[in-house]
Order: structure tokens, then sequence, then C-alpha cells
């Protein structure tokens, strides 16, 4: 016999559910299942994956959720009575599947989509009962299981069954006829608490007494009895109690029984259960009778009930389209070639018609031409907002999404291939990105709603998974262990998967100390440490929580709603329960809208230029740009001012001198220690260098040594080798060296004539167990009937085996490449806009201190807080006096200061300028805490100075103490948070000089406590005498040295990356800042083992090593050891303590 589990809970139960669905449903189908239900917690969440994996083991997938009901006699709108399955009814053309994605919106529609809300996920009875009839011909479509942890269940305590009988009465009363069944559970646990054999036998008699069918489950939680320890964490992190605490809850797992157990398992529990009862053989078989009848009418057709892989784009009226929706995608393609290609004519053009024929016979023979009007529509929309956009992605491979303004990317220029983006072969709507302004993000979210409408509009969700530091903290809270030792724990887990942890104890020097713990397992505290590593590892992946994507946002026709269920995101837009991996299997169009920072930070440049240039005469002069053919300067500038970056020539020989000098910081993609470090050797010249540049730079080409022979190539320093002269047209753009996902589609065209569009399917399979034979078998033989030599297809093959663990998408690498251009144009150009823009929007891998470094490495002047010139934002401003009279300047903004609210903040802004202290408290209402730090960060200074008052900044700090800690004087206002006395009386020039003006190094610690910048100097400089001491090198001066020269450099942290390299071993780089310039160090596995916890946790450190020098101006430190520079007594000089205790001033 074979048995169907109705009560299935995955991994995709949040803090519940153990086991993945592809493990479910490959037991089941070994135990000889037929079918398998998945009824996750409060949502669909694992259905998709479920479903596909039910598709692959040969069974037929059943569909439901395990939700809670809101108690009738408590308050409806928080108070729980139980938990109740439901499951969907099948083939009824997806009647049974609507109500469920319907019902469980309902049950969301009351929270808010905030963590730890006081609504909880549920529905009335009433809800579910209005859900569960077709609405047409009134028959069942939803079955509610009653279950042991309904309220039913739960009132079935002791001996009495009043209760219980009342509450079964109630749902019967609610329910049409044929939508309820009482699931009958029984996990062994002691008599009369719930998953006992008592209690199964009381609900199987309730059920027989009202005439409802009972039905028999396991309540599965984990695919075999060893994720009963899983389970149990899970409970813990669940309920914020440690396992001991839990122990006595009888709605957790009694004995570990929760596991998908087989049909001679279930037969046998189910034999128990009617013994205890005094039921016969025939009660037995009725019983798994009625099991399997209502598994039957639940199994779904995935296409039918679920539009598997049925696409679906929002109607074309919607988008304002009458006619053929390809006739009109044909009409704007040939509008845009006037205006993308002027004077286009010749053999050009006939290429770029042919191109254009073949893209749209593609997209017509698929139907997709709605589509690409939909993007359109959301491109054109999101401009005529005034935001910045930009395509990424294998989008930008697709000339019609040139012609029709989605992309800002020549397919031509650039020889991309448009089946690396759509083909015949590949039926799923393909993806096209499109990256907006981060800051306005939201606002596009809205506004995409508002244009098609909520029924047609839904955000994506994303589970958000264990890894180690998570892991350890819920494993460490389960076993009790008190937070504060395991916090410590999860500080030194850096960037690695929870199930990793044991072996990261041997690799990992900063995990030395932990691991000799670990192993004294003598000892009983050593053995709960040992215990919390294995459940630690348990944990990976396992997803904790379910979030809005950062990008994803799906559209549909008027029936999306009946397809996904939504629950509110934390932004309050409707959210889907299905993530990125679900979109294709369920037809459903995805586009990622995703916020970039770097779009933010170059549009607020670019105000910043107008506002200050007004005029395209000022800004030529101002950014030095070419004075054009008519001398009034180039086009991209228009009469206003105003620059159009798309329109900016890629031919900046300025742009790409700042580029190879590697000062790079804040530029889009280039400005990591790594990225850095390659450029310098790859020096580009042109904006097709910059393409290769972003696509070597990947995981997959650094770990498989690609870099090395490219540079060697391109340089000229080993020569170019073609495997067969018939691969030069492919490979002669990257010198030999196969770098881009299109050079393995024009490889197996070349070598075997199977077409770009089979090709890209081809690539698709490397890499794959199963697929990857099938490949190479017909790769050689392809190549052998073409004439190629075994040596030639045996090398070629290598290279296209070896790419399915690296390799980029060359239009990924173009799309990428315009804001990296265009970042690097600014920063030449305007770079004092263009760092107010970094700092205002923070889009980079560094922190804005560095930046304050960078802006006066390039003789930026920082213009320090001012109560009257300071805005919400960061201004470029003209400086007014002092040596750097006339020149521009940054204006720090009051945004950057801790603690200030944004009402507060608006209110300062609103009422400008001040002339006295009394006046900003009179009219901004700021509370005492705000004046005060606004006083420790100077921005009263100016008041100081036109007062003529003899008195400093610290006299001032001190006088507003004493104003706070005074009591408060009578007939005096004083709103909640304000000082206790009003300031008018007291003038700014009548402050006594008291205490010493603070010292710089007083300054620097108020400034990086309140705006975690170092302003007026940089942090290193008080140590600087310990440093000369000690024989510190400073980055200016590394460029100097030859390669292999022992120095010792140090610096602030600002970056520390572990990127994957070849051979697997870790490579830590670390990135410092000494105030001259940014050093990089690369830290090998031996420096690793010198350095030990260092490596993570230090702020200040001091590094030895040899210099690497990575091009004409690139340099690096191949690092020996480290040391912490705030423990002066721990570094390599006998005298360093004493320096370090004199560098103070």
């Amino acid at each position: 016999m074979s048995f169907t589990h109705l009560h299935v809970s995955t991994a995709f139960s949040a803090h519940y559910g153990v086991s993945w669905p592809e493990e479910l449903a490959a037991a089941a189908a070994a135990d000889g299942a037929t079918a398998l239900a998945c009824t996750d917690r409060d949502g669909l969440y694992g259905t998709v994956k479920h479903l596909s994996a039910c598709m692959a083991a040969g069974l037929d997938a059943i569909i439901g959720v395990d939700l809670a009901v809101l108690d009738d006699d408590g308050d409806l709108r928080t108070q729980v009575g139980g938990r109740v399955v439901v499951l969907a009814q099948g083939h009824n053309n997806g009647a049974g599947y609507r109500a469920l994605c319907r019902l469980i919106s309902d049950a969301h529609a009351r929270t808010t989509g905030k963590a730890q809300g006081a609504v909880p996920v549920a529905v009335t009875r009433a809800e579910l009962a209005s859900r569960t009839l077709h609405p047409e011909n009134l028959k069942p479509v939803l079955t509610v299981l009653l279950g042991p942890d309904s309220d039913v269940g739960r009132s079935m305590g002791g001996r009495r069954y009043l209760r219980p009988r009342t509450l079964f009465k109630r749902w019967l009363e609610a329910m049409p006829p044929g939508t309820l069944a009482a699931e009958v559970v029984s996990q062994l646990s002691p008599p009369g608490e719930p998953l006992s054999t008592a209690h199964a036998v009381r609900m199987l008699k309730l059920a027989a007494e009202h005439g409802v069918p009972a039905v028999l489950s396991n309540a599965v939680r984990y695919v075999a009895e060893d994720g009963a320890a899983t389970a149990d964490v899970l409970d813990s992190a669940r309920t914020l109690k440690s396992l001991p605490e839990l122990s006595a809850a009888p709605l957790l797992q009694p004995n570990g029984q929760a596991w998908l157990k087989s049909a001679a398992q279930m037969l046998q529990l189910g034999k128990e259960i009617m013994h205890a009862a005094g039921y016969g053989a025939a009660d037995l078989k009725r019983l798994m009778a009625q099991t399997e009848a209502l598994a039957d009418r639940c199994r779904m057709d995935p296409v039918a009930d679920m539009g598997w892989k049925q696409p679906v784009v929002p109607e074309t009226s919607v988008i304002g389209i009458a006619g053929d929706p390809l006739m009109e995608l044909t009409g704007r393609c040939e509008a845009g070639i006037g205006r993308r290609f002027p004077g286009i004519s010749g053999k050009p053009a006939e290429q770029l018609r042919a191109r254009l024929d073949h893209e749209l016979g593609i997209i017509g023979s698929l139907g997709f031409a709605a589509y690409f009007l939909t993007v359109a529509e959301v491109s054109r929309m999101i401009l005529d907002m005034g935001v910045r956009a930009a395509a990424r992605g294998s989008g930008a491979s697709s000339l019609v999404n040139y012609l029709i303004d989605v992309s800002q990317v020549n397919p031509l220029q650039h020889d991309l291939i448009f089946e690396r983006f759509l083909s015949r072969d590949r039926a799923t709507l393909p993806d096209i990105d499109i990256d907006v302004e981060s800051a306005e993000r939201h606002n596009v979210y809205r506004k995409i709603f508002e244009r098609f409408g909520a029924e047609r509009v839904t955000l994506m969700s994303m589970q958000n998974g264990y890894r180690a530091r998570g892991a350890v903290r819920d494993a460490g809270l389960a076993l009790g262990m008190e937070d504060g030792e395991v916090g410590e724990i999860a500080k030194q887990l850096w960037r690695f998967s929870a199930r990793k942890f044991r072996e990261a104890l041997v690799e990992k020097p900063e995990l030395r100390e932990f691991a000799g713990r670990v192993e004294q397992r003598d000892i009983t505290e050593n053995e709960q440490l040992d215990l919390l590593v294995d459940l630690t590892e348990r944990l990976d992946r396992l997803p904790r929580h379910i979030s809005m994507h950062p990008c994803g946002v799906i559209l549909g026709d008027a029936t999306l709603l009946d397809r996904t269920p939504v629950q509110p995101s934390g932004l309050g837009l409707p959210m889907s329960q299905f993530d990125k991996h679900d979109m294709d299997p369920m037809g459903m169009l995805k586009l990622d809208v995703l916020g970039v920072r770097m779009q933010s930070a170059m549009a607020f440049a670019v105000r910043e230029v107008i506002r200050l240039h007004p005029s395209k005469a000022e800004v030529v002069a101002a950014g030095a740009h070419p004075e054009g053919p008519d001398g009034r300067g180039p086009d991209y500038i228009a009469a206003d001012g105003r620059i159009d970056l798309n329109a900016v020539p890629l031919d900046d020989e300025p742009t790409y001198e700042l580029i190879r000098s590697t000062h790079t910081l804040g530029c889009f993609q280039i400005e990591s220690p790594g990225q850095r470090e390659l450029i310098g050797k790859l020096a580009p010249r042109e904006f097709n260098d910059l393409i290769i540049d972003i696509s070597l730079f990947r995981p997959g080409p650094m770990k498989s040594d690609m870099v090395r022979p490219f540079l060697e190539h391109r340089h000229g320093f080993a020569p170019e080798v073609y495997p067969h002269p018939d691969l030069k047209p492919v490979l002669k753009e990257t010198h030999g060296v196969t770098v881009f996902h299109e050079q393995i589609l024009k490889t197996f065209d070349v070598m075997t004539g199977c077409g770009l569009a089979r090709a890209d399917e081809f690539r698709r399979a490397l890499g794959n167990e199963v697929l990857e034979g099938k490949v190479e078998e017909f790769f050689r033989r392809e190549a052998r009937a073409r004439n190629y030599a075994p040596g030639v297809v045996d090398k070629v093959w290598g290279t296209l085996k070896a790419f399915g663990s690296f390799g980029f998408c060359k239009a990924h690498g173009a799309a990428f490449a315009v804001p990296t251009y265009q970042s690097a144009w600014l920063k030449t150009h305007h770079p004092e806009a263009f760092l107010a823009g970094l700092w205002e929007h923070d889009p980079g891998m560094y922190p804005k201190r560095l930046l304050v470094a960078e802006a006066r490495r390039m003789g930026i002047p920082i213009l320090p807080l001012d109560i009257n010139k300071s805005q919400a934002e960061y201004r470029v401003e003209r400086v007014e006096a002092g040596p750097d009279r006339g020149r521009l300047g940054i204006r720090l903004s009051l945004s950057g200061i801790y603690g200030l609210s944004g009402a507060e903040l608006k209110r300062i802004v609103a009422a400008q300028p001040y002339d006295s202290l009394a006046d900003l408290r009179a009219r901004s209402r700021l509370g005492k805490q705000g004046i005060k730090r606004l006083a420790q960060l100077g921005a009263f200074d100016s008041l100081h100075r036109e007062s003529g008052g003899a008195s400093n900044r610290a006299d001032l700090v001190r006088h507003l103490q004493n104003l706070q800690d005074r009591p408060q004087r009578k007939g005096v206002e004083v709103i909640e948070g304000q000082l206790a006395l009003p300031l008018g009386d007291v003038e700014l020039k009548n402050l006594k000089a008291v205490l010493p003006a603070p010292t710089m190094v007083e300054t620097v610690r108020a400034e990086l406590d309140l705006m975690a910048m170092d302003v007026s100097e940089h942090l290193m400089a008080s140590h600087r005498p310990l440093l000369d001491r000690l024989g510190v090198t400073t980055a200016d001066k590394l460029l100097g040295l030859r390669n292999g020269t022992e120095v010792l450099v140090a610096g602030v942290r600002v970056a520390t990356q572990t990127p994957p390299m070849r051979g697997g071993r870790r490579v830590v780089f670390i990135s410092v800042d000494d105030g001259t310039g940014c050093v990089d160090s690369v830290f090998f596995h031996e420096a690793q083992e010198q350095s030990g916890p260092l490596l993570f946790g230090t702020r200040l450190l001091l590094i030895r090593g040899t210099t690497r020098r990575t091009g004409p101006r690139g340099i690096s430190i191949s690092a020996s050891m480290a040391w912490d520079l705030s423990r002066t007594e721990s570094l390599p000089y006998p005298g360093a303590a004493l320096v370090g205790l004199s560098g103070n001033r």
C-alpha cells in the first residue's frame, strides 16, 4: 500500500519546518507514495519548489497551508484560537488554488509587514468559510482539517468533552457541508496531551459522532528522525526561549516523532489508534480510505490549476495599445532607428536591418511583444519622473531594447548576441533589469502600482536564510548560553556558511582559541560548545524570515492575485510570497527595478553642477569640457547647463587617465582594492577595456587564473595563442583568452554549427553533472565531423568544461561599464559635485571618512558644519575667505550628525538663518541634546566670531551642560527634551573664557563620535610621532619603492574582503587609510596564521609586508604580520608604548 501525507511543513515554514521540498518528495517517492502535500505555515512559500520537486519525483502535488484562526470568543484582531490545515482541491481549473491564494492574502491583510507585529497572521472562521466554495457552482474547493493544534484539539484535555463538542459544533455551523475533516495525529506523546494516542482517539470519536470524515496524518516537520534536534532549535528561535524553558510546552514536539514516516509505519500507527479506541480492522480501513480519498480530490494539475510555465503579462489595453502588439513594437523600433542611428546607410544599415528583423522574428514567434512594450512603458514612466535609469543584464544584448530606449548600450557596437538574452528555445520570459536612483526606488514602485493597478502588481519577496552568525546565536539561545558569550563567538564568524563551522575551526586562525575550547570535550562546558557547533551547522541556509526583494516587481494581468498570495511588505505595498526562483515556473513577469546609490549620487552631482553653474558656458569652463565645433561647448551640455550623462562620449581621455591612475575611490565597480589593482595592471584606454575589466573581476575568472594570461597577452609579455584559426575572430578582443559567455556561444557554433540559440542551452548545461556529458558527446562528434583535429577538440572542450564554473555575460559588463565610465567622468570634470553626491548617497564600499581623506588628497576644501550654512544635504560652495578663497569646497551636512532626528533637521533648515542661540531655540525648537551636539561639532563657531566674545567651543559646551543641569525657572514654558532655561539672556559674547580650547585630538574624537568622520584632521595624524619612530611608510610614498621592498604601513581599516581564489584557500584583502592615501594589503594563509583575530576585529592596524608592483600606477602590500596599533605595548618597537602616549595633542 501507499500512504499520502496531507500535513507537511517544509523548510520554508520559517522557524518550524526542517527539510527541503526536494528531500521530502524524494523520500515519499522512494516509499511508493503517489502524492505529497506541502502545507507551510502562513503561506505558500515553498509551494512552487514543492510542485517542481514532486514533478521531478513522479508525484502529484497537493497544496495547502497551515493557518491560524482567530478566536470567536476573544479579540478578533489579536487573539488566536488555534491553527488548521487548509487544502486546495484540484482538477477544477484552478478554483481551489485561487481560493487558497485569496484566503492567505486575507490572513495577512490586517498585518503591517513589520517584524513582531501586534496583529497575527490569521483569518476569522467566517472569512475561511467564505472561501471554501466555488463562487459559481457552490461546490467545495477547499477542505479544512481540524487537528491537534486547532481550537478543538487544544481544548481536548483530560476526560471532558463538553468544550471540544461545543467548538466542533461551531465549526459545523460555520462551514459549508463537505468542507471539514478531522485530522488524527499521534506522535506518541504522554496521555492527556496533544499528539498523544489518547488525543487521537478522542479526535477520531468526535468526528464519528458528528459524521465528519477523519484522516490520518503525522504533522510532518522533517524528512527523517535525525531532524528532531534541528526542529528543537527552531522552536527555541521562534519562541525566544531556551530548550529547558520549553520542556514543559505541550504543543512543541514531545519526543521527536514528526518525520515523514513510511506507509508501513503510518499503518501501524493507525492500528495503535484503532486498538486504543476499541475499533476494528474495518474502521482502520475506512480511516486510510478517507485519507486517500481526500488526497485524490486535492491532487493538482500544474498547468490547468496553477498556470505552470504559462507566461502572463498585463493586458495590452492597460498600456494603451488597441491593435497588434508586434506591429506596435515594430513601429517603435523603426522610429528608434532615426533617433539612435541618424544618417545610417549602406552595409551598416543592412546589418542593422537584418539584426532587427531577426530579433523581432523571435519576439513575435514567442508572443512576447507585449512584454517588451510593458517594460518600455515602465522605462518611459521612470524617465518622466525625472529619475535616472539604466538597463542592466543580458537585456543590453537586444537591439530592440536599445531602439525603444529601455537600454543605453548599443549591442551592434559591442558585438552582443541576442540569443544570450532570448531565443526560440527559451519559452520563459526574459529578464530586463533597470537600475534607478536608490533615493527614488520606493517612489518608482508606487508609481508602477498607480500606473498598472494594484490587482496587476506586487513586489517580489526573498527568503533570508541562516548564515553562520545568525545560526550560532539561535543555537546558543536554544542551549541557554549567555548572550555575551555567544556574541563574542559570533563576531569571529566572518562570511562563511553555517555548515562549514567545524571546518572553519580548523582553518581560520581567528577561531583558534574557540576551537581549543571545543576540543576539550571532557569538560561539561566544552561538551556544550561542541553541541553548539553541531546545532549551528544544522541550521545552515534554513529560511529565517521573508522580506521584500531589493528590486523585484511582478507585473501581470487582472488575475495576478489569483496566482500568488500577497502580504504587506515593510514598505506597506503588497508583496508576493514567491521568490525569484518561482517566477519562471509560475509564468510571472519579473522586472528588476534596482535602487543603485551611484545613480542617485550621479543625479545629485549633476544637479549641484547646474545649481553652481546655471549656464552652458559656466559648466564648460568649470569642467574643462571641449568647446565643440561651434566653440560653444559640447552638445551633451544644454543651454541651462544641464548635463546629459547618457550623451557624454565614451572616449574622454582625461577620464581614462584618472582610471589608469587607480585613484578611483567612489567610482562605480572599480573602487575596491582588487579592482584598483586590476585597472593598474590593465591600464584601460577605451570603453571596451572597461567591459573586459569588469568581466574579469569576477569570482570565476579570478579563481580560474584567467587574469594573468590575459594581461600577459595584452601587454605583449607572452604571445597570443588561439586553439584554431577559426576561433581567432571569436577570441581576438580578449587576446585569445575566453572571458565572456558570448565567446562560449560562438565557439560552440563555429565548431559544431549548432546555432547560437542551441549554443546558449549548451552553455547553461556546463557544470551540470547530468547534462554536461551529453553536451560533451555532441561537441566531440560534431567537431570531428567538421574535421577539427583531436588535439584541438580536446583543448577547446577543456576550456568549455572549465567555463562551467566561471565567466561573465558581456552584455552585463557593457551595462555596468556605462555608469562606471560616467562616475569616473564626473570625478574627472566635476570632482566637488561628485564627492558631494557620494557623501549624500553613500554608494560605495568605503566609509564616508575615507572619502573625506580622498577630498584632502584632491585638494578639495571641506567646509565645517555651520548652523546657518549647512543644509539637509551636502552642498558645494565657493570658499569666501582664507587661502582657498574662490575655490569650490564641500559643506558638511546637518544630516550626518548622529542623534539629530529628521523632524529636528527639517525645523533647523526651515528657520535658517539664526542670529543667536536664543533665536535658534525659539524657532527650531531643538532639543537639548541636539544643541549640545551642534556645539561640540563647532556649528556655532560663526555665531561665536560674530558675537566678538572671547570664549571658545569648550566654554560653550560646558555652559550648555550647566544650563540643562539647573532647575527650571518659573514662568518659562519648556518643551519636553529641550534646554531647561532659555538662552535669550545669555549671549555668546558674555560667556567667560575659562577652559582651554579643545585639542585637535578632542575635536577629531568628537567628529568621529558624532559624525563618523575625522574632518578637522585625519585620525592618524595624532599617531604620527609613533609611526615615524616605527619607520612606517605612508601611502603616498609607496609608488616610489621597488617591488619586494619590506615596509611597515599603518592606518584605519576601511575595507575587508575575502573573495574566492584559485586553489580554494582563503585570502584576506584589507585596506587601510593613513591620511595620504589608501594602502591595500593581501594576507595569504601564513600571514593569517600570524595575525589571527586581528584580521577582522581591529580598527587601527600596523602591517608588515613587502611591496607588490601591480602596474605602472598600482602597488599593494603582501602582508606577513599585523598588530593592533592601539595596543602600543604589543608593537615591534621597545619604546612604542611611551611614544604612543606622547602622541596625543
